[in-house]
């Protein structure tokens, strides 16, 4: 059987790290979900800095990297590769960190991506859900 491939939104990671309440417990289910294998979860690899340094700032080192490592065992890693650059810098999009997630998303055939920033999103041909809607949706 064949998992769906869901790209996960940085804030998602960032809401489990650093127990952003209320978007925490969503977000934690989110990553257990993936590791018991109930979809696909995907990262893209630009997420790993940005993560890291919104992390730096707000714990110590040895905490940002552990909770580096949680995400990267829950995750899969989408590349950033010149192609997926490249369709980001042509697409113009209002926000360019969210377009290069968008075009690492679509280069692994992802069905979704998680989001709780939908509105930046909204020039995607990939369905975009909220952690509540696509946890329902496993659910079904």
């Amino acid at each position: 059987m064949t998992l769906t491939k869901v790209l996960i939104d940085t804030n998602i990671c960032l809401d489990a790290i650093i127990y952003r309440r209320p978007y925490a417990a969503q977000a934690l289910e989110l990553i257990e979900r993936s590791e018991s294998k109930d979809f696909r979860g995907i990262i893209s690899a630009h997420s790993f800095d940005t993560l890291f340094y919104i992390l730096n700032k707000k714990m110590n080192r040895t905490k940002a990297y552990k909770g580096l490592k949680e995400i990267r065992r829950a995750f899969d890693v989408a590349p950033v590769t010149s192609s997926v650059i490249d369709s980001a810098l042509d697409s113009q999009w209002n926000d360019f960190e969210d377009a290069i997630h968008y075009f690492a998303a679509k280069s692994e055939a992802c069905k979704a991506i998680v989001t709780r920033n939908q509105k930046d999103f909204d020039q995607s041909e990939i369905t975009i859900l909220s952690p509540m809607k696509f946890l329902n949706q496993l659910d079904e």
